[in-house]
């Protein structure tokens, strides 16, 4: 059975530079905090002194440079969007709904009066409406499970934001912004026939990974750039669940060419929220938690020695019903983004350390601090964990 947790997990000590920050929550939450005696200097000092001693093998042979190298590579990819296709069979069902309010323009009905054209000068152009309030409650509540579903299994997040739809007609769309503080995850699913459509625009656009904070680095004077190496453009393609890190600068670009809502760009979209530890097997969640709090203790001493990164990593940990045991972790969303950093930081050198090298070294002891956890045994079978960490 999958449960949630609201007990948050386990935070980092005020020290750390790597501040675990939980999203706002509705619910009440118990917080656990490290006790005050936890050494973290002196495990630190220890780190370093390791790193002292790597240095000094380092010069003995190329294979502990393999090792090291092997030490900071990346473990996941960074991704900052993610598209399923073929969502769920309830966007069918919604699109005929819409379909059938608007089909007769000289029918009115309450439902016609929802709508809110929603204008920012040089920033928002759309109708739009609340989903709860347009779809019928059966309906909307399909809608609800299945991105909750999503949530819960790939990205760790136990909550959404109320749904909107909106669509845009000629002269609408959506110049760039950001609006993470919403949540870690943004989501636009399209109820669009967008292999049939008589209009041009309407694209999802997020600005490139590169162009923030790395863009002089990779410049080059002899190049030119257009739109498609400053953005990525995301077709809103029938029942496409698009899955964004909304701290990136995002907008649709300018639709052109119908008036008629019908053939316009129609989606759904809001925030997935509150990222929170689900587990699913035969372990009490409360026993749980306790066992892998103990797990975190080491693993944010070991971030305190790193350099500073922002962002999102979600995790699921299988745990051996046999024998307690952590038997695999898998990265299932990631949208850590490293700071700049030296190389001296990691006992490496000079220089400045490129972001892959930095993601890949958190990660590593992200993964062999969960692998190194115990649970208690279960006769009952193995348990699954999602555990979601926001980096602030």
């Amino acid at each position: 059975m999958l449960s949630s947790s609201s007990t948050r997990v386990l935070g980092p000590p005020a020290k750390c530079p790597h501040s675990l920050l939980p999203a706002t929550c509705k619910l009440p939450l118990r917080r656990l905090q490290p006790p005050a005696a936890v050494g973290f200097s002196s495990k630190a000092a220890a780190q370093k002194r390791k790193r002292q001693q790597q240095r000094q093998r380092k010069r003995q042979g190329k294979a502990d440079d393999d090792e090291d190298d092997a030490e900071l590579t990346e473990l996941s990819k960074a991704q900052h969007v993610i598209t399923v296709p073929d969502f769920s069979p309830v966007s069918q069902q919604l699109r005929d709904v819409f379909d059938e309010r608007f089909q007769d323009p000289r029918h009115t009905t309450q439902e016609r009066f929802l709508w809110d054209y929603w204008y920012v000068k040089d920033q928002y152009t759309l109708h739009r409406t609340q989903a709860s309030a347009y779809f019928p409650e059966q309906l909307h509540s399909q809608l609800v499970d299945a991105l909750l579903e999503y949530g819960e299994k790939q990205l760790g997040c136990r909550a959404i934001s109320p749904v909107w739809m909106s669509y845009y007609i000629d002269g609408c769309g959506q110049d760039l912004h950001c609006d993470s503080f919403h949540g870690p995850f943004a989501y636009v699913l399209s109820l669009t026939p967008w292999e049939g459509r008589v209009f041009t625009g309407g694209e999802t656009q997020i600005l490139q990974p590169q162009l923030l904070g790395s863009f002089w680095q990779s410049f080059s004077p002899g190049k030119g750039l257009e739109l498609t190496d400053l953005v990525t453009l995301v077709e809103p393609r029938f029942n496409q669940l698009t899955v964004f890190d909304p701290r990136f600068p995002h907008g649709v670009r300018p639709v052109a060419g119908t008036r008629d809502p019908q053939k316009g760009r129609l989606v759904l979209h809001g925030w997935f929220t509150e990222p929170s530890p689900f587990f699913d097997g035969p372990l009490p969640e409360e026993e749980a938690l306790q066992h892998l709090n103990a797990a975190l203790f080491p693993m944010f001493d070991q971030l305190q020695a790193l350099p500073q990164v922002t962002g999102t990593i979600s995790m699921q940990l299988r745990v051996s019903g046999e024998t307690g045991t952590v038997t695999d972790v898998t990265f299932l969303a990631d949208t850590l983004v490293a700071l700049p950093a030296a190389a001296a930081d990691l006992g490496l050198g000079s220089g400045l350390l490129d972001s892959g090298t930095i993601r890949g070294a958190v990660q590593h002891v992200i993964r062999d601090s969960l692998m190194a956890a115990e649970f208690p045994e279960s006769e009952e079978g193995d348990t699954v964990i999602t555990l979601p960490l926001v980096f602030e």
